[in-house]
């Protein structure tokens, strides 16, 4: 795995990103890092709070937005799938540990 999620109170595994679906989410990545001046890295660790996950969900909202998502459909279903992840832990208030290989 690229990048492991853990809820950061009780150290639960949520999901994982394979280095594939890491790529695919790398604009993302990158949009989140203009933001916020934040780094997610697959070869590192970071706490990801409710707010950065908010902040996120935005990202991808305003790139399904802007994009044809017809493209590329393993990436668009990657897009989502992280998305609906995040909104869930997000709507639950959880803070998130991410673990890099």
């Amino acid at each position: 795995m690229a990048l492991d999620f853990y809820r950061l109170d009780n150290k639960e595994y949520l999901f994982g990103l394979e280095d594939k679906q890491f790529e695919e989410l790398s604009g993302i990545f990158t949009d989140f890092q203009y933001q916020t001046g934040l780094i997610i890295d697959q070869n590192g660790d970071f706490k990801m709070t409710v707010e950065n996950q908010e902040a996120i969900i935005s990202i991808i909202d305003r790139y399904i937005d802007k994009n044809d998502l017809n493209k590329n459909k393993s990436k668009t279903l990657t897009i989502i799938e992280f998305r609906t992840h995040l909104k869930d832990c997000s709507q639950r208030k959880l803070e998130l540990q991410l673990i890099g290989d």
